[in-house]
C-alpha cells in the first residue's frame, strides 16, 4: 500500500460519524448514580409486595398493537424499530424492539399463565426503544422504564388501582424527589360526557390530545382549542367545565346534568378512598380531569405523577387500568393496573436538584494506586487485603503520579485513595477533607477500614 493511499484511507476513518443521536450513553459515575435510582426504585415496589419479572426486548408486531396497544396520533408504526432476522435462523415473524413494558408484560402473562398465581404483583425496570425523531434531553430513543402492574385473571378489585398509586410512594419516597403527586382520573368519565352528546370516537382523539395540556393552561384556552378543533360549542363548554371540576360532586352534578352514566366518577371515589385508606397522603394525589392518556388500551382510571413546582417538566410516571390488553391470544382476560416511571425524566429532575451531589463518596470504596516507584507486590497485597475486608477496591497497577492517582479517585468516587510508595509503606488519603496519614506496609488496612467504620 502506498503512502498516499494509506493516508487517505486513515483520514476517511478519522472522518467516520460514530455518534448515536437520540441512544444514550453514559459515563461510570452517571451509570452508578442511575443504577442507585433503580435499585431504590425496586426496593420500594419490593417493601410493598410487588416481584420483579423479565419479558423480551423483541416481540412479534402483532403483539405491539394488540387491542389498541397504540398511540392516538399514528400508532406502533411511526414509534417502533423493527427488528430484521438473519436469513440463517428466519422464522418468518414479524419482530419489532418493545416500545414499553405494558404490552409485553401482558403477552408474557398471556403466555404463562398456568405457572403463575393471580392477582400477580410484579415489577420490570428495563428498557425500551422508540423511533422518535426529535430526541430531547429526557425523551431519548433507548431509554429504562420502571413499570409496576398487578394484574388479575378474570376480574381484578378496584382496589387495586389505589395499591399502584401507592406504589409510587413508595418508589419516590428514599430517591431524593422534593415532593410529588399524583394526578388521577378515569376514562370512563370523559366518555360518559362525549356520550351524551353523541360525540364519536374518532372525534374523541382529537378532544384527548387538547385535554392533555389542561392542566398547563387557562380553562377558557382549552375551550377555545376545543372549538377551534370543530367540537360544537356547547360540548366544548361542557368539556371545559369538567377540566375545570375541582371535587368529584361537580363531576358529578355535571354527568347528571346531562344525563350520562357516572360509573366513572363512583369508580374513582372507591379509589381515592382506598388510597388514602392505605396510607397515602392526602396532597399526594389530585383530582384532575385533564388526565386522559395517549394509549387507546387505558379503560378507567388514569394517573400522572408530577414533581411538585415542576410540572413543565412533563409527567415522570404514568399508567392506568387496561380490562381487554390481550384476550384476543388465548380468549381469557388480564385485567390490570399499573403505572411506569420514565427514568430518563426523573433523572434529570434528581440532577436539577442536585442530588447525585448530595450523595456523596462511597464509604466502602478504595482507590489502591502504585505511586511512581512504588512497590507493586505491596500494591497486590493491599488490594487482596482490603477485599478480604470487604471493601470495593479499585486497583491502579501501573505507576502514576500523585495527580493522575487523584483524579482517577476522584472520578471514581471513592472516600480514600491509598498510594503505594517505593518503601512499601503508603499514603492513605480521605477524599473528603484532604487529610493524608503515612502508614507502614503491615498497617495500611487497619488504617484504611478505621476511617471507613
Amino acid at each position: 500500500m502506498s503512502i498516499t493511499t494509506q493516508g487517505r484511507e486513515e483520514t476517511a476513518a478519522r472522518q467516520l460519524d460514530i455518534s448515536m443521536p437520540g441512544f444514550p450513553e453514559s459515563l461510570p459515575a452517571d451509570v452508578m448514580f442511575e443504577q442507585d435510582v433503580i435499585r431504590t426504585i425496586g426496593r420500594g415496589f419490593e417493601a410493598r409486595g410487588f416481584r420483579p419479572l423479565d419479558s423480551a426486548c423483541i416481540q412479534r408486531q402483532e403483539v405491539l398493537v394488540a387491542g389498541g396497544a397504540q398511540y392516538l396520533d399514528g400508532g406502533i408504526p411511526e414509534f417502533a424499530f423493527t427488528v430484521q432476522e438473519p436469513p440463517e435462523s428466519y422464522t418468518g415473524a414479524n419482530l419489532a424492539l418493545r416500545y414499553d413494558l405494558t404490552v409485553p408484560v401482558s403477552r408474557f402473562i398471556a403466555e404463562h399463565s398456568a405457572r403463575l398465581s393471580f392477582p400477580l404483583h410484579c415489577y420490570q425496570i428495563n428498557k425500551v426503544w422508540r423511533a422518535e425523531q426529535m430526541p430531547t434531553a429526557t425523551h431519548w430513543r433507548e431509554f429504562y422504564q420502571c413499570d409496576v402492574d398487578v394484574i388479575g385473571q378474570g376480574e381484578l378489585s378496584l382496589l387495586y388501582d389505589a395499591e399502584i398509586a401507592n406504589a409510587l410512594v413508595g418508589a419516590f419516597q428514599n430517591i431524593g424527589v422534593d415532593g410529588f403527586t399524583v394526578h388521577i382520573s378515569n376514562r370512563k368519565v370523559l366518555a360518559a360526557l362525549l356520550d351524551s352528546h353523541g360525540v364519536r370516537v374518532h372525534r374523541a382523539r382529537a378532544i384527548v390530545q387538547i385535554l392533555d395540556k389542561g392542566n398547563r393552561q387557562p380553562v377558557e384556552q382549552t375551550v377555545q382549542q376545543l372549538a377551534a378543533s370543530g367540537i360544537p360549542e356547547h360540548v366544548a363548554a361542557d368539556l371545559g367545565r369538567l377540566v375545570a371540576s375541582p371535587t368529584l360532586s361537580d363531576a358529578r352534578d355535571l354527568l347528571k346534568l346531562r344525563g350520562a352514566e357516572l360509573v366513572g366518577v363512583d369508580e374513582l371515589d372507591t379509589v381515592i378512598r382506598a388510597a388514602h385508606d392505605l396510607g397515602m397522603p392526602e396532597d399526594h394525589l389530585v383530582l384532575d380531569f385533564s388526565i386522559t392518556r395517549g394509549h387507546d388500551y387505558y379503560t378507567g382510571t388514569v394517573f400522572e405523577t408530577f414533581a411538585t413546582g415542576r410540572e413543565h417538566w412533563g409527567a415522570i410516571g404514568a399508567g392506568g387500568r387496561y380490562e381487554d390488553l390481550l384476550k384476543h391470544v388465548n380468549g381469557r382476560s388480564y385485567p390490570g393496573v399499573g403505572m411506569s416511571v420514565g427514568l430518563a425524566r426523573l433523572m434529570g429532575l434528581l440532577r436539577e436538584d442536585g442530588v447525585r451531589k448530595q450523595r456523596g463518596l462511597r464509604r466502602d470504596a478504595v482507590t489502591v494506586v502504585r505511586h511512581e516507584g512504588g512497590d507493586a507486590q505491596t500494591v497486590l497485597e493491599t488490594v487482596r487485603r482490603l477485599r478480604d475486608a470487604g471493601l470495593s477496591v479499585q486497583a491502579v497497577f501501573d505507576p502514576v503520579d500523585g495527580a493522575k492517582a487523584l483524579g482517577i479517585a476522584e472520578e471514581a468516587e471513592v472516600a480514600r485513595l491509598v498510594s503505594v510508595l517505593d518503601t512499601g509503606e503508603a499514603t492513605v488519603r480521605c477524599m473528603a477533607s484532604g487529610a493524608e496519614r503515612h502508614v507502614t506496609r503491615d498497617g495500611i488496612v487497619a488504617a484504611v477500614t478505621a476511617d471507613a467504620s
